[in-house]
Order: structure tokens, then sequence, then C-alpha cells
């Protein structure tokens, strides 16, 4: 499918919800966590803010690209890229990758239930059946599509700011704000200001990549250009300095486990599964949108890389393996954010006419430099660095080949 359809539109406030949907994850609780360790408080607030900011403003552009041309990423893709180019690259990378970033968070999901199911009501269930339950219940609404995945969003997302909202109103006594706003860290581990803002870029990254597979169903690129801010930035920052909050006061970043101690398992199992619900969710859809075309040319053909996708993830997480695979699924998530440069760079500067070619040398070029950029720097920002670099090799090639549309 590459056209959004009429039946699946959405306006701004539909789009919020699904980027609200998938910014409060544990992920991000973790992120305010770790940050709280390295710095003080205040001051990680400040460097969210400038990287969730940064990272809100890629996926605006994306997301205004995307309502514009109602495509997916696969099919903004091809010119840059590609007609046979642009599909193979995303569905290589954010294909593979988000098949087994789906599979990593079923699992931790799943070892997780396992042990509030033993602690708190004394049911012994196996890890793999956990995962793979968890797994077929989370991927089951991106195999039914975007109408059916923007409901569960709907629904899904007032239940987990409120869960959010009591385990902060559990945490958070009297002179606990006076006691986080005076923390500062032991010192042992600094984290500076640009490494902050870095791992807050890094953090939501792909999303640069991804954001078209849902702004295309906007109908207006207002919608989907407000969506995306206001989505993201509440979202995120809220996120983070609940993570932080919880790690300050509690030295735990772990709704479930503070909902666990305070005599609450059912809430405890209900945090768990929103919590990594809709964001796992968005990991399938865009999975299989990505892998689908691998597939024979069928009108159901998302609806079975999604399947394939799904599947696959959950039973990987089921036979416990996707551990040894991390590093390679952050070495190839670390691949991804430099396509969005080169698509950006396509849309907003290049604006080309005239024939697609199966391989763009040009595209696949500088993708491939500022993936390299973002690997071989250790600077704080190389995934912001990675973007940049590739949109304007792609940009400078353009150039030099032709003089751009006006």
């Amino acid at each position: 499918m590459s056209a959004a359809d009429s039946g699946s539109r959405i306006g701004g406030a539909g789009l919020a919800a699904i980027w609200v949907g998938g910014m409060i994850s544990i992920p991000a609780l973790i992120l305010g966590s770790t940050l709280a360790a390295g710095m003080p408080f205040a001051e990680m607030c400040l460097a969210c803010l400038i990287g969730f900011t940064t990272v809100a403003a890629t996926l605006a552009l994306q997301s205004a690209a995307a309502a514009a041309s109602r495509h997916d990423t696969v099919h903004m893709a091809r010119r840059p890229f590609g007609t046979r180019g642009g599909p193979a690259l995303i569905g290589a990378t954010v294909g593979i990758a988000l098949m087994g970033w789906f599979g990593v968070q079923t699992g931790i999901a799943g070892d997780s239930m396992v042990r509030i199911l033993e602690t708190a009501f004394g049911l012994d269930v196996a890890p793999p059946l956990a995962a793979l339950g968890l797994g077929a219940f989370m991927f089951v609404f991106a195999v039914l599509g975007f109408s059916y995945f923007k409901w569960l969003n709907y629904v899904a997302v007032p239940c987990k700011l409120a869960l959010v909202a009591y385990a902060m109103y559990l945490a958070v006594g009297d002179g606990a704000w006076d006691t986080i706003l005076a923390y500062r860290p032991s010192g042992e581990a600094p984290i500076g200001f640009a490494t902050a803002v870095g791992m807050s870029i890094g953090a939501f990254a792909v999303g640069a990549v991804i954001a078209p597979d849902y702004a295309r169903h906007c109908t207006t690129v207002r919608a989907a250009v407000l969506g995306t801010l206001f989505g993201i930035l509440p979202a995120a920052m809220g996120m983070v300095i609940c993570g932080a909050a919880l790690s300050i006061l509690l030295r735990t970043h772990d709704i479930v486990d503070i909902y666990a101690r305070s005599g609450m398992p059912l809430l405890a199992l209900s945090v768990l599964i929103m919590a990594t619900w809709t964001t796992n969710v968005m990991n399938a859809y865009s999975a299989g949108l990505a892998l689908a075309q691998f597939l024979p040319a069928r009108r159901n053909a998302r609806v079975q890389a999604t399947l394939l996708a799904g599947l696959a993830g959950s039973g990987l997480a089921a036979l416990g393996v996707l551990a040894h695979f991390q590093t390679f699924l952050q070495l190839l998530t670390v691949a991804i954010p430099p396509i969005a440069g080169v698509l950006l760079a396509d849309h907003w500067f290049v604006r080309r006419s005239g024939a697609v070619t199966s391989f763009n040398a040009r595209g696949l070029a500088a993708w491939m430099f500022g993936a390299a950029v973002t690997v071989a720097l250790s600077h704080p920002l190389a995934s912001l660095l990675g973007i940049g670099s590739a949109a304007a090799a792609y940009a400078l090639m353009a150039m030099a080949e032709a003089p751009m549309r006006t």
C-alpha cells in the first residue's frame, strides 16, 4: 500500500495520540533515570528539551512531506534511492531492525509478566509461552491495519497517562519536588550537556524515518506538523521527567515495581502491558510496511509481512536468542537515521523531476556516507551529524549533476 486511503484519515489529534502512545514507554523512563544519575535535574531537562525539539522538528518536516504526498516511507524512498534500491534499503534496515526490537521488547515484557504472576498470584508461567502470548496480543492490531491501530491509541493512551500519573502520585510526597530540584548526582559517572542532548536525539532518531508511515494518513499538512510536534514534545519530556524523578526519590525508574511493591499487582501488570503495547504495535506496523516489499506484489502483502514480522519477533523472543543479536540490532539501528537526511534533502531542497532509476547511486552513496559518519564519530551528537551529513552529501551531489529545479 503506497498512498493512504480515505477511510484511515486522521487529524492532528489522531496523529498526536499515536506519537504519545509511542513516547510513553519503559525506554523513555530509563533515559530519564540514566541522565539523572549523571547530571542535575534542571540541566537534564534543558538538554532533553533541546534534543527532543530537534527530533520533533525533523519528524515534523518528514510528516509534512508525507501528508502532502500520501506516501509511506518505502514509497518516499523510491525517488532518492531508486525504485528497487529504496524498498531494498528500507526493508533491510528499518524492517529487520524494527522486527528485532519488537522481539526484544516482547521478551522483556514477557519475563516481567512471569515474575509478577509468580510473585503476586503464585502462577508458574513458562517465559516462552508468555512471550508468544504477549507478542500475538500486540502485533494483531498492526496486522489489522491503521484503522484499528489508531483506535487502539485512542483507548490505550488515556489509560497509560493515568497509570503513569498515579505512579507519580504514589512516589511524590510532601517536599518531593524540593528534593528533586535540589538533587545533585554523586559525580562518579558525570554526563556532559552535549552527551545528554545526543542521547535524547538518539533515543528517538529512528522515528524520523518511520514518521511518514503515520503522517500520510493526516487530512492536511498542518495537521501532520502540529500532531507530530504536540505528540512528541510534551510526552517525551513528561516521561523523561518521570523517570528522573522516580530515580531520584525511589532509586528506581520501574513503574511496574512501584505498583508491585505497593501491593497492586494487577496495576503492575496493566502498566507492563500498556507501556509496551502501543510502542510495539508501531514497531510491527512499520516493520510490515518495510518488509512487504520483499513479498510478491499482491493486495495483502502488508498484512502478510506484518504477520511474519510479528511471528518472527515473538518466536525469537520465546527462544531467548535476541540477547545475542542486540549488538547487531544496535549497529543496524545506527544506520537508519541517515536515511531521513536523504529523504529530507530530496523533498525540501532537491525536488527533482524526471525519470526514476532502479538504483539511485547518489542517494545510496549519501546514505552510506551519513551512516559512516554516525558509526565513526564518537561525538555525542553522532546521530544528528549523520542525518545532516547524508542530507548535505545528497544535496551537493544533486547540485553538481544539474541545476536544482526552481
